[in-house]
């Protein structure tokens, strides 16, 4: 009994890394900012945006001004990407 026990875990087992290894890979989700103009903080409108290289995020998806990312409490300027 104990050989077939060993033998039933270690396909499972491979199966199981199988199918970890071809999960997609999604990029981590971030908010992007856009100046509203208005003098105040260049952060003022927030955008859902992602990390993964692609087309530049937007806040009217393909037109409208460009989202950056805040990498300060005062400042908006990493480039983000619209999301899928």
């Amino acid at each position: 009994m104990t050989p077939v026990a060993v033998f039933v875990l270690g396909i499972s087992g491979a199966f199981f890394t199988t199918s970890m290894q071809s999960s997609s890979k999604t990029s981590a989700p971030i908010l992007g900012y856009i100046d509203n103009l208005d003098g105040g903080s260049p952060c003022d409108i927030a955008v859902n945006c992602k990390t993964e290289i692609g087309d530049l995020c937007r806040q009217f998806d393909d037109s409208g001004p460009q989202a950056k990312a805040m990498d300060s409490p005062t400042t908006c300027a990493q480039q983000v990407y619209r999301p899928d």
